[in-house]
């Protein structure tokens, strides 16, 4: 009688273990943000939270931690409990400069984290105040190695995305251009449309209306296609030069969590995230917010991040930035 019921109750487990395992989620899932409410980070996390929350049948709350330059989300994301109740919202800051230029960061972007997908990406124009002489890339090129030391570039800080942006499309030019930081995007493109720099790689959205009214100049655009926004704006792939044929620069918006989650939990996450980036109501808001979908698989995701963090790594080693 005993073995009957041992048998019993080890079927019964047999049947209980692989149901608990596909229950995932079983109570809220926390979404870090790891910056103040507000901006690219911020308006993806609210626009996926509610419909992510319905899809999987539970409450997914925005946390927005701000601070230390996106450590602290950062660090409370992978010092939560590794089950996939804690994701954070990432960006190029937090995952492919700050591991290079903060030596106090506290993690790796290759070894901490559980990549789910790179939901959206924002590309970007190179601009230039009309007085400067060239309307190409070819004439920028040819202008600066005939007139050194004559221009300057505006940024929104030293070592923000836009700077290494910057970089590195003038490294593959092979010129060099002063760069001049401004504490924040807003302040660099006044001062480029009054002359005070002639040059900067602007977020589209901010830069069409000056392209539009003539007050800027397009020189190229940042993504591997012509923008739908600025369609008769050549990429830079599409310029004709050489060093440029393989070149694209974006920031984008993810979603990750730390290393070593159950691979159910992944694998459900990756799925409902990249489901409701899809869903045309999503794409729409995140389109109409200056996004383009993106909903990439894990692995892409992460070669993405790979080869970001190789190119900036070759921006700084040139000097071109500095690493306090």
């Amino acid at each position: 009688m005993k073995k009957y019921f041992l048998v019993v109750i080890c079927v019964c487990w047999s049947i209980v273990f692989p149901a608990v395992a596909q229950t995932y989620p079983s109570r809220p899932i926390t979404l870090i943000v790891p910056v103040n409410p507000g901006g690219p980070n911020d308006t993806v996390a609210r626009l996926v939270a509610t419909p992510l929350a319905k899809l999987l049948g539970q409450p997914v709350v925005v946390d927005n931690r701000p601070g230390a330059s996106q450590k602290i989300g950062i660090r409370s994301m992978l010092n939560a409990p590794r089950e996939g109740y804690t994701i954070a919202v990432v960006s190029p800051a937090s995952m492919t400069i700050n591991p290079l230029i903060d030596k106090a960061v506290g993690y790796d972007s290759l070894k901490d984290f559980t990549y789910l997908t790179e939901a959206v990406s924002l590309y970007y124009v190179l601009v230039a105040n009309p007085s400067l002489p060239a309307k190409s890339l070819q004439e920028l090129a040819a202008y600066v190695k005939a007139n050194p030391d004559k221009l300057a570039y505006g940024t929104g800080g030293s070592g923000t995305l836009i700077h290494f942006a910057t970089q590195q499309v003038l490294q593959k030019l092979g010129i060099t251009v002063l760069p001049v930081h401004y504490k924040g995007d807003g302040p660099a493109l006044m001062d480029l449309l009054s002359g005070q720099v002639q040059l900067m790689v602007a977020g589209t959205g901010a830069a069409k209306p000056f392209i539009d009214s003539g007050k800027l100049i397009p020189l190229a655009t940042s993504g591997p296609e012509r923008l739908a926004e600025l369609p008769n704006v050549p990429t830079y792939r599409q310029t004709g030069i050489k060093a440029l044929e393989e070149f694209t620069t974006q920031s984008w918006v993810g979603f990750v969590a730390a290393a070593g989650i159950p691979p159910e939990a992944a694998k459900k996450l990756h799925e409902a995230l990249t489901k409701v980036l899809r869903l045309p109501e999503v794409r729409k808001s995140l389109e109409a917010a200056g996004f383009q979908v993106v909903a990439g698989t894990p692995a892409e995701f992460t070669e993405m991040v790979r080869t970001a963090l190789e190119e900036n790594r070759k921006v700084i080693a040139s000097g071109a930035i500095k690493v306090e």
